[in-house]
């Protein structure tokens, strides 16, 4: 009864506090850290913050689940290429994907077909971090030599088994996701026309692999069903190869959706001839698709046709950081894509404790490393936050809790002054590039740290794409391939009251 009494005053204090600003859910975009309005500032809680490997990210999607409040994952690109980077060390991330059957017909060439040429489509998606002017990547395609299962739930770290043999090679001196294209097409007629499409990677595949593949003396009743011809193709591999690259590199993402529509954007287009008897040449084509990801209409279960798989060798720098988070770091790393994140404590925390106090405004602000950063990328446009319960399951901040059956305290689907819907803001975590830094709000969290009613105080760091704006992730991102070098805590900024520094913010107001 005595935490119900003050957790209730605690809320019509902070209303009425909150209710007195101008934009009260746009924690740090109005005001700046510092403001004295929203009641008596602490802003030297010690804190600890270390760089930590991320868990490994999801590479399908996951369907929501209501009933028990499971948020949806949404992939709506996937990293693709090889990046050097100088600060974050090497990252290379691969695609895997399945290839269909197409929807009729016999998807054997005929015995007397002529390959006219055998293209990969896949749609580019919306992000690049790396070198966009002097780098040169020469991509391959392989075969896999494992299955490629739409409804197995794979994760970044995948090893998929690969065949040798090249199946097609491409050099390509920057990933062109902005400017649509011009293809020639071959009509059945054999006349030559251009179309128009949207940004997308075209690889030319080995006609010889197409002949096997598509081979007339396959047995007809096997590869003409869907789960037959799938275990027969088995599935195809991009990859770049990082000992013929020039250059730093870059990561670019490669979309499994289609924005315009339901169609898949990517697919195996195979265009061929064949003479009938009298000597007349009819020019077809087969187009076996890599559908868009879907869920099944009974069981809900997810549906993805591609994927990524991650590899890493982190810089010198950072192993030293992963060896050592015993102690605070000054400087921290997050990396996307299950990558990095950093970790936040606040190991004096308890002192508050106790206190008859209420949290009107707490914000952690934290600033961008420019001195360790790297030159050639910039700073992920978006970071997240996030704790853990007593079972170390990843869960939301409440006062930025997205999910279905949100914290009644949350502000994501409040609204401003103007009507918009408060969304991502309600949480923080967008770049200020002016101010160079991230703010989040944090003001319920903090006041459950204080009462107790949370075991575990610390929250973490990362980045996820800033595309994704109908949600607040709590897990590792694996649609941006961006990342970030982060001040971390500096006593000696804190006793000197620098105000570039990371820092927990606490308004409050005290209680008689």
């Amino acid at each position: 009864m005595k935490y119900y009494t003050r957790d209730l005053l605690t809320l019509l204090i902070s209303l009425f506090i909150l209710s007195s600003c101008k934009n009260p859910t746009g924690i740090g975009l109005d005001n700046n850290p510092g403001d004295s309005f929203y009641g008596t500032l602490n802003d030297t809680v010690t804190l600890k913050t270390v760089t930590l490997r991320d868990d490994s990210a999801r590479s399908v999607i996951r369907v929501a689940n209501n009933n028990s409040n499971i948020p949806s994952i949404n992939i709506n690109q996937l990293p693709f290429g090889y990046y050097n980077d100088p600060v974050f060390g090497e990252t290379q991330a691969n695609v895997a994907l399945a290839i269909l059957r197409p929807t009729s017909g016999d998807i054997r060439l005929p015995q007397n077909a002529q390959i006219d040429s055998a293209v990969l489509v896949v749609r580019y998606g919306n992000s690049f971090v790396g070198d966009s002017l002097s780098s040169t990547y020469q991509l391959k395609v392989r075969q896999l030599d494992e299955v490629y299962s739409p409804n197995t739930i794979y994760y970044s770290t995948k090893n998929w088994s690969v065949k040798s043999e090249d199946i097609a090679s491409l050099q390509v001196r920057r990933f062109n996701l902005k400017d649509s294209l011009n293809i020639v097409v071959r009509g059945s007629s054999g006349q030559d026309s251009t179309v128009k499409r949207y940004p997308e990677l075209r690889l030319r595949l080995n006609n010889n692999f197409i002949s096997s593949l598509l081979s007339h003396t396959l047995d007809s009743a096997t590869v003409n069903s869907e789960t037959g011809f799938l275990n027969h193709a088995k599935g195809l591999y991009l990859t770049v190869d990082q000992d013929a690259q020039q250059g730093a590199g870059g990561l670019a993402t490669l979309s499994p959706t289609n924005p315009q529509g339901s169609d898949s954007p990517n697919f195996m287009e195979v265009t061929y001839r064949v003479t009938d008897a009298e000597g007349e040449t009819d020019t077809l084509t087969k187009v076996f698709p890599i559908p868009v990801p879907t869920s099944s209409s009974t069981t809900g279960a997810p549906f993805m046709y591609m994927s990524s798989s991650i590899k890493r060798s982190f810089s010198p720098a950072i192993e030293s950081q992963l060896a050592s988070s015993a102690v605070n770091q000054t400087t921290v790393y997050a990396q996307a894509m299950g990558g990095l994140r950093t970790k936040v404590s606040f190991p004096y925390i308890d002192q508050l404790k106790g206190k008859k106090i209420a949290v009107n405004r707490a914000e952690l602000v934290v600033y961008v490393d420019e001195e360790n950063s790297s030159t050639i990328s910039g700073p992920a446009p978006r970071l997240t936050l996030y704790r853990k319960d007593v079972s170390g399951n990843n869960q939301p901040i409440p006062d930025g809790d997205s999910r279905y059956v949100p914290d009644l305290r949350s502000q994501f689907n409040a609204r401003t002054a103007n009507g918009s819907i408060v969304g991502v803001r309600a949480l923080g975590g967008l770049y200020d590039k002016e101010r160079k830094r991230y703010i989040f709000t944090l003001t319920s969290f903090i006041q459950d740290v204080i009462l107790g009613k949370v075991q575990n105080s610390e929250v973490y760091i990362a980045p996820v794409s800033e595309i994704m704006t109908n949600t607040i992730p709590f897990w590792p991102d694996i649609t941006t391939p961006s990342s970030v070098v982060l001040k971390g805590f500096n006593p000696e900024d804190t006793q000197a009251k620098e105000e570039i520094r990371t820092k927990l913010n606490i308004y409050y107001t005290e209680l008689e």
